[in-house]
């Protein structure tokens, strides 16, 4: 399975599939484990050898994947608006 975040039917879905999913005590555990996991409350590395042991690019990786839940999970964005913005990036 592809996804396509240009299509707002898949950020429709993916939508209503995350309100399920992180709904409720256990489902706010999980995001919470996912925004520290990823890195979502962090600045950059930590010291110029990370920089040099490509952590950079490792923590940057795992921080989009938050970014991108929360992006989607948005209350105020429709799946339209949220499908445009992906189309701009």
């Amino acid at each position: 399975m592809t996804v396509d975040l240009t299509d707002d039917k898949n950020i429709g879905d993916l939508k209503r599939a995350f309100d399920y999913s992180f709904r409720g005590e256990l489902g706010q555990k999980t995001l919470e484990f996912l925004e520290e996991f990823c890195g979502f409350w962090q600045g950059g590395p930590a010291n110029s050898e990370d920089l040099a042991n490509h952590v950079l690019q490792y923590e940057r990786g795992r921080r989009d994947v938050i970014l991108t839940l929360k992006t989607i999970m948005h209350k105020d964005w429709s799946p339209e608006q949220i499908a445009e913005m992906y189309k701009r990036s």
